[in-house]
């Protein structure tokens, strides 16, 4: 009996085995070699689907430490020919406009993968094991010789949709996450690459005077541009050299609570995009992108608005410059009484020429002392004989700072004897130095010249007539 119901197993797990058998038949009708060239031609064609080409962000690393983990912008566009014109304008390329020409192909190797298989001058910059010109200096002497800076030149295509509105590449070997978008139809690449990094420039410039504030709902935290220490000012801004911000809470410590995440900027249409390389989990809700609103002046995220970046308040930043002594900034002007107030001025100092020497304007500064903040009216005399010599006038000021407004007030009891300057060519009995005074003595609304997040400029706007601003300079 236990021998018949042994053979009786055998025959039914047989006829199963079968079974699979054929029902794996069913469902290939085509050899595992014929799909993959399927798969091949289809993510080819996606990725010629963008007439114009994409915008690459490339992130070599996933490192944190510069120049490995810095984000750069790559331009793309992938031709039947099965060549891809790239573009770039960044440190790899000596803050330079860069474009080269070379060959491309989607490989089938366990799943589709984009090759940059000739060398390209942009693509290869990231991966070529040489030493990094740029991070050397006489005082610190690094050498990626066999390493370069770590990137690939081949790529696994994990998304792909078939409305070519992204695709999402991932290095093969460092494992990197790097977004294509396209690029419109009619847009130079040149001048794409010009526009978004005058916009990062403008936005986070490496000289950015104070810090950008990140709003995650209720919570708040500093976001501050960091450079590398090995590298000179200058050298970065010669470079247009893009840092890493370090984000951390907002009361917290710079260092204790330490967490870098770059990110690159992109256009699309008529609007920017700021995309970090990682995502921000902030309870429980994923945040990268976030869009420019220039009626707010914020960035905000693409998912939640509740979610968004701004920049310093500019009263309160330019309310502290006021208590630093040594502090300087030179006034300009895009209004017509601005205007008016300064060529007035110039035309003053013009008439004061005479036979045996020439006064021109120099300009006016408003300028934080020992003694407290001064308006400095500096003019140029250069005998017909003789060298050019700098004179100037200064007036103190007193001031109250609150909110969005800080009242100055001309202080004729200290620090300017107006008998002695009634006494000079120069003086308060001049028209245009009083306007000069007058202006400045009355309270005035402070806001950014461009934006809170380059507070190297400020707007002052007299509360009494708004439209009769001026621009302080630092």
């Amino acid at each position: 009996m236990k021998k018949i119901l042994s053979i009786s197993l055998i025959l039914a797990a047989a006829l199963t085995l079968n079974s699979c058998v054929k029902e794996e038949d069913d469902i290939f009708d085509k050899t595992a070699a014929e799909r993959l060239n399927e798969a091949s031609g289809l993510y080819a064609s996606r990725l010629m689907a963008s007439p114009n080409g994409w915008a690459m962000q490339l992130y070599p690393t996933n490192y944190d430490e510069w120049p490995y983990g810095n984000g750069y912008l790559v331009l793309c566009r992938f031709n039947k020919d099965f060549s891809v014109n790239v573009s770039m304008d960044n440190i790899f390329s000596e803050g330079q406009y860069r474009e080269d020409t070379s060959l491309w192909e989607v490989l089938t190797d366990n799943g589709p993968v984009l090759s940059f298989n000739s060398h390209n001058d942009c693509i290869h910059a990231f991966c070529d094991p040489y030493d990094l010109w740029f991070t050397g200096t006489e005082d610190h002497d690094n050498n990626e010789s066999g390493t370069g800076a770590e990137g690939d030149y081949e790529f696994i295509i994990v998304d792909a949709p078939e409305d070519a509105s992204y695709m999402m590449l991932k290095g093969k070997k460092r494992g990197t996450y790097n977004l294509l978008t396209p690029v419109e139809e009619g847009v130079n690449f040149k001048d794409y690459l010009a526009d978004v990094k005058n916009f990062r420039k403008t936005f986070f410039p490496l000289n950015a005077p104070t810090f950008d504030v990140v709003h995650w709902g209720d919570s708040l935290c500093k976001m501050v541009m960091t450079y590398p220490d090995e590298m000179g000012e200058s050298t970065t801004r010669n470079l247009d050299f893009d840092g890493m911000p370090n984000i951390y809470p907002y009361d917290g410590d710079p260092i204790l609570n330490q967490s870098f995440n770059t990110f690159l900027i992109t256009k699309r249409g008529n609007d920017y995009y700021l995309r970090f390389r990682d995502k921000f989990k902030p309870k429980d809700v994923e945040i990268q992108e976030f869009v420019y609103l220039k009626d707010k002046d914020i960035f905000q995220s693409v998912d939640d608005p509740s979610y968004y970046i701004g920049g310093n308040n500019p009263n309160l930043y330019f309310g502290t410059t006021l208590q630093m002594s040594s502090h300087t900034w030179t006034m300009t002007s895009d209004t017509e009484k601005g205007a008016s107030l300064i060529n007035s001025l110039s035309t003053y100092f013009t008439s004061l020429s005479n036979s045996s020497n020439t006064v021109t304007f120099d300009k006016v500064m408003l300028v934080t002392t020992d003694e407290g903040v001064v308006l400095q009216i500096t003019y140029k005399n250069k005998p017909k004989k003789g060298r050019e010599t700098i004179g100037s006038m200064k007036y103190l000021y007193t001031y109250e700072s609150a909110g969005n407004k800080t009242r100055l007030v001309f202080n004729k009891a200290t620090g300017n004897d107006e008998a002695e300057l009634r006494t000079s060519t120069i003086g308060l009995d001049q028209p245009s130095v009083k306007e000069a005074i007058d202006f400045f003595s009355q309270e005035f609304e402070v806001g950014a010249a461009t934006t809170a997040f380059n507070l190297n400029s400020v707007r002052l706007s007299p509360s009494s007539a708004p439209s009769s601003s001026i621009i302080l300079t630092k």
